[in-house]
């Protein structure tokens, strides 16, 4: 292959400082881009949650501004129509955020060589409430999660349930409203995926019993709206508690466990274990101290 030299400068070609379309990187930074950057960009955050828009959709985005729009950056305008034709691996840093702008450095590669190209771009961040916080303040759902209790209230279950509900994000960023009642738990939910979700971790790690039902709701852009209300019953049973079982039969409580609960029956003394399945399907009842 022949020797090639930069048409501007006359600089020749050599390893490490390629010629990029007849131009020396040198060259080629000062006229031409790797990336195709807009001269103002506009950021819009949620000043509640600190979501981002992404065309339509609302992201959580991990970090300080600047790794916001870092993501940003990379994931609007790193597309194959945006690079310079022979570029490859192409990513956005932030370099430096100064009040309206912010100084970028664009890092691709060309022919097995790292080219590095510095840029300063206006950016204007606008905050306006996402629309689930919307939702939030103004008391909007999808779902209600009511969660009661069977052979007396028991305030310790409930402190477990907020306690995982806090501890998954997924739950915990579709939580609209909490509220403890004298019954047990009021859970207010945006979408009614995650609110059956949590209803059936609480089934499967307390031996609950779940019922679901609508409600009409009106219309929403022209079709019918239901809410969904989700009754999550638990039974509350320990060692030593005398329960009926299907009104007839008589239990002793010998162990409680997480997916059934052992038992005597006191008529003819035999010993089984029982499941909560079973338990919901026959019927029960916890008798009184008394």
């Amino acid at each position: 292959m022949g020797r090639r030299f930069c048409v501007r400068c006359g600089t020749e070609e050599r390893p490490g400082y390629p010629i990029i379309d007849g131009l020396c990187p040198k060259c080629f930074l000062r006229e031409r881009s790797i990336v195709k950057l807009p001269s103002k960009i506009e950021l819009t955050i949620c000043p509640s949650c600190g979501s981002v828009q992404l065309g339509s959709r609302w992201i959580m985005i991990a970090g300080n501004m600047e790794n916001i729009l870092e993501y940003y950056l990379n994931k609007l305008l790193i597309k194959r129509e945006n690079l310079y034709e022979g570029f490859s691996e192409v990513r956005i840093r932030v370099k430096e955020l100064m009040n309206s702008k912010v100084k970028l450095a664009v890092e691709g590669w060309y022919g097995g060589n790292k080219i590095i190209q510095e840029s300063l771009i206006n950016v204007r961040i606008k905050r306006r409430l996402c629309p689930r916080c919307i939702k939030v303040k103004v008391g909007s759902y999808e779902a209600l999660v009511q969660i009661r209790y069977v052979g007396g209230i028991d305030r310790s279950l409930n402190r477990e349930i907020i306690k995982l509900i806090m501890s998954n994000e997924k739950i915990f960023k579709s939580l609209s409203d909490i509220e403890e009642v004298k019954e047990g738990l009021n859970l207010k939910f945006l979408d009614q995926s995650i609110a059956k979700y949590l209803a059936n971790i609480i089934k499967k790690k307390y031996g609950a019993k779940i019922i679901q039902s609508w409600s009409d709701a009106g219309y929403v852009s022209g079709r019918k709206h239901s809410k969904l209300t989700i009754a999550v019953r638990l039974p509350v049973l320990k060692v030593g508690d005398v329960i009926t079982i299907s009104n007839e039969d008589l239990a002793l409580v010998l162990d409680v466990k997480d997916n059934h609960v052992a038992v005597r029956f006191l008529r003819s003394g035999l010993v089984g274990k029982i499941s909560y399945d079973e338990l919901w399907s026959r019927g029960f009842n916890k008798l009184s101290p008394k």
